[in-house]
């Protein structure tokens, strides 16, 4: 890589690195690793998964089909408890908007590099032959 694009690179990753979205993101991800609550719910999780694979490794006349269905619900209720959580509520549009920024970027990106816009599937931005027309 020459050194100029290297230079652009470094210019590009520290402005995104500066943008809204990511210090967004990173206070979320802070927020989601630090809750106690939630850090605790993903421990169980984790360690009821974990006992809920040792049941299910037994041979079958071994299982307690009671014990299993009892790990499954509550790794059920965690579940729940976990994705409705607003530290993962936030991590999670965080990572979204994080995604759509870079989405825009490597599309601004290949637009200057190849002179194409990526197609948006309603062909506003497509040239001639788009696979998407009908």
């Amino acid at each position: 890589m020459n050194e100029q694009i290297k230079e652009c690179a470094k210019n590009l990753g520290e402005a995104i690195a500066a943008s809204e979205p990511v210090k967004d993101y990173l206070a979320a991800k802070t927020a989601y690793e630090t809750d106690p609550v939630l850090s605790a719910a993903l421990q169980e999780y984790g360690a009821q998964r974990m006992a809920l694979g040792e049941e299910q490794m037994k041979d079958t006349a071994m299982q307690d089909l009671d014990l299993m269905k009892k790990i499954e619900e509550r790794i059920g209720a965690l579940y729940t408890q976990i994705t409705t959580s607003d530290a993962y509520l936030n991590l999670r549009a965080a990572q979204e908007a994080i995604n759509l920024l870079m989405q825009s970027v490597n599309s601004e990106i290949n637009f200057y590099a190849f002179g194409e816009r990526p197609c948006t599937h309603d062909c506003s931005s497509c040239s001639a032959d788009c696979a998407s027309r009908g």
